[in-house]
């Protein structure tokens, strides 16, 4: 059985979110001006609000052209469980998102319409005090989506107020995992072939979650709850381990197969925390993959950004993930 999840990390269940679709029938100008109107009004991750900082060089390789998502939907129809009232108002300077309190989920689609894709939900680094999208989630979209990944960037909640930042993202994580396998037919998913991909921070929340996971509540009145959240597989790029030891996180036999990415150099998080998760994986028979470079430090991990040995990880990711069955 998953290991009980402690009660200072349990959230209450909500029921189905809301969702801005894009009408396929409406010509390109049409849907990105709808787009534009929904990214603003739903404080989606772009593009960064009005009268916020212009972005600074550096989050995108040159010639990079931002993805534009098929659909962005708030994870909970209503606010988010156990939001805190007065909280600071999100702001977004050089494209990292601060104060976030509303949860939401951008997908992008391949462009080949088909059935039994994988899906990865991106969780994108920050310390839990803001989200990098542009790095983490808009970098990777093309390189995703050209091999059939169907692509979720997670923008979960981050330290917004007094609120309990780990416990608010994991519920999060979990929330959209749940509503990403309870819509996988519309999306062309295989519901058993959902990952969880995350930078920092967002491997810390990725780690935590595949330590506290369910199958679901099977009386809920709320059929996306009813759903289990238990990640198809993981990959940590850059764990960052919050001052918290491989202990703290009660991996079990049932932890999903796990690709572990991490810099000798990395100063952030520590490549000894990375090798002790690969340590425990193994010892617990969970298949895992440990792709260590030598240099580039905390960023190593950023496609396209630097000609490194570590920017090239879906090389070795993709034919992982394929050889445990988990893609095409």
């Amino acid at each position: 059985m998953v290991a009980p999840m402690p009660a200072h990390l349990r959230e209450p269940a909500a029921s189905a979110p809301a969702v801005l679709a894009l009408p396929k029938r409406l010509t390109m100008g049409s849907r990105g001006a709808i787009l534009l109107a929904g990214l603003l009004l739903l404080g989606a991750h772009r593009p960064c609000l009005a009268g916020d900082a212009p972005p600074l060089p550096g989050n995108h390789p040159p010639g990079f052209v931002t993805p534009t998502p098929d659909a962005v939907i708030h994870l909970y129809p209503g606010d988010a469980p156990g939001l805190i009232a007065g909280a600071k108002p999100e702001t977004c300077v050089n494209e990292r998102f601060a104060n976030v309190s509303v949860p939401l989920l951008s997908v992008y689609l391949p462009q080949q319409p088909t059935s039994g894709r994988t899906a990865l939900i991106i969780c994108a680094g920050g310390g839990y005090s803001h989200l990098a999208m542009c790095l983490h989630v808009e970098n990777v979209v093309k390189v995703l989506t050209e091999r059939g990944i169907v692509v979720f960037g997670l923008k979960y909640r981050t330290r917004y107020a007094t609120n309990n930042v780990v416990a608010d993202a994991l519920a999060d994580g979990q929330r959209a995992v749940r509503l990403v396998r309870s819509r996988a037919v519309e999306w062309g998913i295989d519901p058993r072939r959902i990952g969880v991909q995350g930078y920092s921070a967002g491997a810390h929340l990725c780690l935590t979650l595949a330590c506290h996971f369910d199958d679901g509540a099977p009386g809920s009145a709320d059929p996306v709850e009813r759903v289990g959240c238990r990640p198809d597989f993981c990959a940590l790029m850059s764990p960052w381990p919050d001052n918290q030891p491989i202990s703290a996180f009660p991996l079990t036999t049932h932890a999903p197969p796990t690709f572990i990415a991490s810099a000798r150099d990395d100063t952030t998080a520590p490549f000894t925390f990375a090798q002790a998760i690969d340590t425990t994986l193994t010892a617990l028979g969970v298949a895992d993959q440990f792709f260590a470079v030598d240099a580039g430090g905390h960023a190593a991990f950023h496609v396209g950004m630097r000609e490194i040995p570590g920017s090239h990880w879906p090389e070795t990711f993709f034919p992982w993930l394929v050889r445990i069955g988990l893609l095409h």
